[in-house]
């Protein structure tokens, strides 16, 4: 059986509708961000993509301006979508607390667990992909409401990790970003061969 690699490696919820993506929609003011990022898709075609987020009110101000390479606001790049990072919401006075539903039957555990996964909700994103790969060849890049690079990501899957993953049905779970800056003939090799082995798969 594939080895579970937990909630990095689960498939996008995202609807492909051309909406802002908020998970809260409503709960409270938001801004929209730009997210540029990689899809791999189902038959291992590489595409670029573009999606709006609604994260919350004045993180953009909180953020400084960074170039591709340095994470700014961006904590991780999941195969799903793109994770802000909840410590900038403590900075803009974001309170979690004040949009408590006190829903006992969603939250079992009280108020705590909701103020959790209001901070999570309002800051990690599904991105309509198959596969969201962010490496140094194809970073994930995040624009704030005027245009601004306030954040980039490029330490995930590479395509071919991406390929990897998908051909070997969840068995190898591996970066190959090392492999693409010291030996390139080798991983585009590589590349070509699986995404062969892909497309005999799936014939």
């Amino acid at each position: 059986m594939p080895r579970a690699w937990g909630n990095t490696m689960r498939p996008s919820a995202a609807e492909d509708d051309g909406q802002p993506i908020n998970n809260l929609p409503g709960l409270y003011p938001t801004e929209d961000w730009g997210v540029h990022y990689w899809n791999v898709d189902a038959q291992g075609a590489l595409c670029s993509r573009q999606a709006v987020i609604q994260l919350p009110l004045g993180y953009a101000n909180a953020c400084p301006e960074v170039e591709i390479g340095q994470r700014g606001c961006v904590h991780h790049v999941r195969r799903w979508g793109v994770q802000c990072y909840t410590r900038i919401l403590q900075d803009i006075g974001f309170s979690p607390a004040s949009y408590v539903g006190h829903d006992r039957q969603r939250f079992p555990g009280g108020d705590d667990d909701e103020m959790i996964a209001i901070l999570i909700q309002a800051t990690h994103f599904d991105l309509p992909a198959h596969f969201v790969i962010a490496s140094e060849e194809h970073p994930l890049l995040l624009f704030d409401p005027w245009g601004v690079l306030k954040g980039s990501y490029t330490r995930w899957h590479t395509y071919l990790g991406a390929l990897a993953f998908m051909v070997s049905a969840g068995k190898r779970n591996a970066f190959f970003g090392r492999l693409h800056a010291e030996n390139r003939s080798l991983y585009d090799e590589a590349l070509t061969y699986l995404l062969q082995a892909l497309r005999d798969s799936q014939a």
